[in-house]
């Protein structure tokens, strides 16, 4: 004989009231590490619980805005069943830290007291050039040897001391507060808490109160370098400057010495190159003049100069020569037409010239009257007469 059938739904709502029946499922504890949690737009938050073989699906009806992925809690609540998918689930009704995760939590309160006090706020200038370091660390520490190595970068004057503590174990705090207390009491720029890194646990000096509080109440800058990237201390909350590492600390008080010397290595480079430059361009000048002096020496100034005085002078003395002839020629013509008006050549051709006893050319006839006495000359005499007539011709 077949059973009777029943509908998926019927089932589900069957194994959810035997599970809410079951006074222990009820009431349960587990305990496990956070996965994949994520909170709903109505504020719930939905995440998984896991150990090293299985997970189980968790909500709380609140928002866990403390809890994260890898956190170890123990969950209280009732198992139930999603009726819709057939799932069960645990519904978390409150969350327990469990080991590291309740210290965590516990840490998390005493910072958010720290900040709501204002041990946060302050934050105060580093000098800028510092010249009376402080180092709270580790003589044998990796830190220290990386922190000196960063300082040896810069040729300041720097006067580094070193107070030598535990940075981790039972005695460290006593040792970190007497470092903190050392350098306030003589003269001291700033002060370095630093070490390298470690497990949660060996940091674990550095997220305490009491030496937190030592930092907050220093009246010198306090810088802290602690551990690597992804640790951040309660200390360094409250110091003035906070750095991710030692040697990122160590820059970090002498990056106004480093800007300096950049600053003066990048002068020495452009004054060398300007100069480089400079000495390049006259140079070229020099090669260029040489070339020009070569190409335009005074010797061939005074050959070129003496062929243009030769063509000048022949020039001129053609010209001269062409209007002395001129004139020669012009001077002949005057001197013949002249001989041709000299009376003297008149006279020797037979012609006489006549004048009075004044010695006026006899020229018209209205100048010569009856009985006066002419004297008439001739190219190589000359006689004295009488006018009897006078007759027009």
């Amino acid at each position: 004989m077949k059973l009777k059938p029943i509908k998926v739904s019927v089932l589900n709502q069957y194994i959810k009231k035997y599970l809410m029946s079951n006074s222990i499922l009820n009431n349960l504890r587990v305990e496990g590490e956070i996965t994949n949690i994520r909170i709903s737009k109505t504020g719930y938050t939905y995440f998984s619980l896991c150990d090293e073989i299985s997970c189980i699906s968790c909500v709380a009806f609140f928002a866990d805005t403390i809890s994260k992925n890898g956190d170890k809690i123990i969950a209280e609540g009732e198992l139930s069943v999603y009726e819709a998918k057939g799932t069960y689930q645990l519904i978390v009704r409150d969350i327990e830290r469990a080991g590291l995760g309740k210290i965590l939590l516990d840490l998390e309160l005493l910072k958010e007291k720290l900040k709501e006090q204002g041990l946060f706020d302050r934050k105060r200038e580093l000098p800028e050039f510092p010249q009376r370091i402080g180092i709270i660390t580790s003589k044998t520490g990796a830190a220290i040897k990386d922190i000196l190595k960063t300082f040896e970068n810069v040729k300041a004057n720097i006067d580094i001391t070193i107070y030598n503590t535990l940075v981790q174990g039972e005695k460290s705090k006593k040792s970190i507060i007497e470092g903190l207390k050392y350098f306030n009491s003589v003269e001291t720029d700033v002060i370095l808490i630093s070490r390298g890194g470690g497990s949660f646990e060996d940091l674990n000096v550095f997220n305490d109160m009491d030496v937190a509080m030592e930092v907050y109440k220093s009246n010198i800058v306090v810088v802290t370098g602690i551990g690597h990237e992804t640790d951040r201390t309660l200390t360094d909350y409250v110091a003035d400057v906070y750095c991710h590492t030692p040697t990122a600390a160590a820059e970090r008080i002498i990056r106004n010495y480093k800007d300096i010397e950049e600053k003066l290595d990048n002068l020495v480079f452009t004054l060398k190159s300007e100069t480089n430059n400079t000495i390049s361009l006259k140079k070229a000048e020099l090669i260029s003049n040489k070339y020009l002096l070569r190409s335009s020496l005074p010797l061939e100034d005074i050959y070129k100069t003496k062929n243009q005085l030769d063509t000048y002078k022949n020039l001129i003395k053609n010209k001269t020569t062409s209007q002395i002839n001129e004139y020669y020629f012009n001077l002949k013509i005057m001197l013949e037409k002249l001989n041709t008006f000299d009376y003297k050549k008149q006279l020797e051709k037979g012609f006489a010239l006549v004048s009075d006893n004044s010695g006026n050319i006899i020229k018209h006839k209205e100048q010569v009257e009856l009985k006066d006495i002419l004297h008439i000359r001739f190219a190589d005499f000359k006689i004295e007469a009488e006018t009897r007539d006078i007759k027009e011709v």
